[in-house]
């Protein structure tokens, strides 16, 4: 967050008018998120459960990082402080299943799960998370599992 020094004392904090706006402006992109998780994400399990594989389009609102994905049709992305939100938000009980179906299969079968041009996002959805702070248990689960596997960053 940018903070500037006030005229209301020593040491008085006042968050600056840029800081703010790109706060709302986050917070309205995890409000996008979590509705597209809700919209899709049931689907996106019932792929998973079908096929064994992805074959729609879908990476970005299962592993969000902190940039969106250059082909999201909506431009999602988390902040250090919306992820936490994210994980205990009204999609998360979805979220989880579909990345705990991910990585079952991919114990299984391997990355080839996922198409290769989606390895590097989950390359970099595991960097970010594993930054976040004060993750469910069921987080570190997905991260530690999907974490023996190299996912080449593109």
């Amino acid at each position: 967050e940018s903070f500037k020094r006030t005229a209301r004392g020593p040491g008085t904090l006042q968050q600056t008018s840029a800081s703010r706006s790109r706060s709302a402006m986050d917070h309205k992109v995890l409000e996008a998120l979590v509705r597209r998780q809700q919209e899709r994400l049931p689907k996106v399990l019932r792929e998973l459960e079908k096929t064994g594989r992805k074959t729609s389009h879908w990476i970005w609102w299962v592993c969000p990082t902190q940039l969106p994905g250059r082909a999201d049709p909506i431009g999602t992305y988390v902040t250090k402080q919306t992820a936490v939100a994210l994980m205990s938000g009204e999609s998360a009980e979805e979220w989880r299943a579909v990345l705990e179906k991910l990585c079952a299969l991919v114990d299984d079968v391997g990355t080839s799960v996922l198409p290769k041009v989606d390895h590097g996002r989950v390359h970099h959805f595991l960097r970010f998370w594993s930054r976040v702070p004060n993750k469910p248990e069921w987080m570190e689960d997905v991260l530690e599992s999907l974490r023996r596997f190299d996912w080449q960053a593109r």
